[in-house]
């Protein structure tokens, strides 16, 4: 095919970088056929990067604009280069084709079917140097402080996200982008070969799966705590009774023994009474 499906530009995301800040960047594709072509975006750092819309149908002679957002990194790379790449795949598709039916399957190369291919590196800009701000770049800062506001803080809605980016290399490792290189090295070209990109759907699967598990055990864990809690404290009160019940035994005993003891130092024994009366009866027949 003479003519490329999509042109893309600028040919090169740049992005400014700052510590622990986002950065945003836009790509427009272009269509200049005259039928409906599919793309889709693939990344060798889904996790670092977020595409909005990642595919997408673009109709004959119009444009379509994708943002992709850099999450705000920690530590900066060696010379600020940035090894990550991002592949483009575009195809012709029928003119009833929806985004919903925008698959994996549907950039196989099987059958002599035409996938195009295009890889776009990342440029990181200091800020110091960065170019004057536009009207576009001032709308993408805007975009981008919406972006910081609304980040999802569930666990979750950020494992969503990570699914919707699709590695591009399966044999990419994290934190090898910013590895150092030596100066004069020349940055190898990736290979288009259809094994070496992969979408990564059902790894991702699986760790939605494993999240969702660990999710259920952790409401189960906080039910049993919750339910030890309340148990805990119910024993608390029921100790605190028995103490005051013994408490209160002790004072009644206490006030009980007083009370005897002045009862025996009081009054007189039965026998003793028995003893004077005994006394005084043969006192009293001597003397008649």
């Amino acid at each position: 095919m003479d003519m490329r499906l999509l042109e893309i530009h600028p040919r090169e995301l740049k992005f400014i970088f700052e510590l622990n800040k986002h950065s945003l960047c836009s790509i427009q594709l272009t269509n200049n056929t005259l039928d409906h072509v599919a793309f889709k975006v693939k990344i060798t750092s889904p996790k670092k990067y977020f595409v909005r819309p990642k595919v997408g149908i673009i109709v004959p002679n119009s444009t379509c604009e994708f943002t992709v957002r850099m999450q705000a990194q920690t530590l900066a790379p060696p010379d600020m280069l940035c090894k990550d790449k991002f592949l483009i795949q575009s195809t012709v598709v029928p003119a009833d084709t929806t985004d919903v039916d925008i698959t994996s399957t549907l950039f196989a190369k099987e059958g002599g079917k035409y996938i195009e291919e295009q890889k776009l590196g990342v440029t990181l800009v200091s800020p110091s140097i960065s170019p004057v701000v536009s009207p576009v770049d001032e709308a993408l800062k805007e975009e981008e402080v919406a972006l910081a506001v609304t980040e999802p803080n569930n666990l979750c809605k950020a494992v969503e996200e990570i699914v919707d980016q699709e590695p591009l290399n399966k044999n990419h490792v994290p934190g090898n982008a910013t590895e150092p290189r030596d100066v004069n090295e020349e940055e190898p070209e990736p290979s288009c070969l259809p094994n070496d990109f992969i979408d990564g759907n059902e790894e991702n699967l699986e760790m939605i799966k494993h999240l969702e598990e660990l999710k259920l055990k952790l409401s189960e864990l906080e039910l049993k705590l919750c339910q030890a809690q309340n148990a805990i404290s119910k024993l608390k009160e029921e100790k605190q009774i028995s103490i005051q019940e013994t408490k209160f035994l002790k004072e009644n005993f206490s006030e009980l023994r007083k009370t005897e003891l002045n009862k025996v130092q009081v009054g007189f024994p039965v026998l003793y009474l028995y003893m004077v009366a005994i006394v005084c009866t043969f006192l009293g027949r001597l003397l008649r």
